[in-house]
């Protein structure tokens, strides 16, 4: 007779440490390979510090008692419920174990999914997970991520080649300055209140929310910020558009968002701020840096043909999945 494995899924706890290191140092050895991530992840001890000190939260699945695959989450920022990821070790029954950890999930959060979005970057393999946990209720968002990379001459040479438009009259592009923040507050609200991004990510709905963005780009929170690269335009010296910059891990550049109100769109400035930033990252970060990147919906061929006329190129797509507010009975 063939042996029955059986699955429980739990919350970690100290008793776990010793025997969960294997399933995670797995995950760390494929964490660029398989997860694409850009920055190392945290070392076991770190990582279990973070647990104990309740910045995120771990969810094991134990196979016969032995640690086979994890959930991570955190419920700490304020905007929403995150899944930062879900790792299994191997192939076999990949998906039930990730289903078991999706019920745990939503069992141990049901009252807070009635106030917040959860959002999960399915990033590499996690995305053999998207026909599963549309049944969930979630839904999906296709992004590309774009990059410029610093030693590639095809690119470089595309961007050379490249001819700003003028602006006109009583527009111009400078650098951010402090100053700036309400305004961009204000641009950010009107450019994205109504995409798609504010469905995953609320915030982009109030000018309470945005102005928790920007804090946190330019203090730093979500990279180290560049305001020297960051590219704002002004119509009768009032801030009109802005394309924010900031590093991550040292050595990579990203463009966070960029935005224009809706007033002074479809006249190709973002365009106009995005090269300004690229050569402003070029001219001054070409020895520390090895690219520029950013992220775009799949579908947006707008805004990607616009990454390609400056030299970026498209280098992998991954399913963004949300699942919004549950509404009481």
């Amino acid at each position: 007779m063939a042996n029955i494995l059986l699955y429980k899924v739990c919350e970690y706890t100290e008793e776990y440490k010793k025997v969960f290191r294997g399933v995670y140092e797995d995950f760390r050895s494929k964490s660029f390979t398989d997860y694409k991530f850009e920055l190392e992840p945290l070392q076991y001890d770190d990582f279990i510090s973070s647990l104990d000190e309740g910045l995120i939260k771990c969810l094991i699945l134990l196979e016969d008692e032995v640690p086979t695959a994890f959930m991570v989450y955190t419920t700490e920022i304020s905007e929403a419920l995150e899944l930062n990821l879900i790792h299994c070790l191997g192939d076999e029954e990949i998906n039930l174990k990730r289903k078991l950890l999706m019920e745990k999930y939503l069992e141990l959060n049901k009252d807070l999914l009635s106030e917040k979005v959860t959002i999960y970057p399915m990033l590499g393999s996690q995305a053999g997970f998207v026909e599963e946990i549309t049944n969930y209720g979630f839904k999906l968002v296709g992004l590309a991520v774009v990059r410029f990379l610093f030693s590639n001459n095809s690119s470089k040479n595309i961007f050379r080649a490249y001819t700003p438009k003028a602006l006109p009259s009583g527009y111009k592009i400078t650098k951010w300055k402090d100053s700036y923040k309400n305004s961009s507050i204000n641009i950010i609200n009107d450019a994205f209140k109504h995409e798609s991004d504010a469905l995953f990510d609320t915030r982009f709905l109030s000018k309470e929310g945005c102005k928790d963005i920007i804090d946190k780009i330019t203090a730093g929170i979500y990279g180290e910020f560049l305001p020297d690269c960051t590219s704002v335009l002004l119509y009768k010296n009032e801030p009109a558009g802005i394309c924010f910059a900031n590093i991550t891990g040292g050595k990579i550049g990203n463009i966070p968002l960029i935005g224009i109100l809706h007033k002074h769109r479809y006249k190709g400035f973002g365009e106009l701020l995005l090269h300004n930033t690229l050569k402003n990252a070029l001219d001054n970060y070409s020895e520390t840096l090895t690219e520029l990147n950013a992220s775009t919906e799949t579908d947006n061929y707008t805004a990607i043909k616009m990454y390609r006329r400056l030299g970026f190129k498209e280098d992998y797509c991954y399913p963004q999945a949300y699942r919004p507010v549950e509404q009481k009975d």
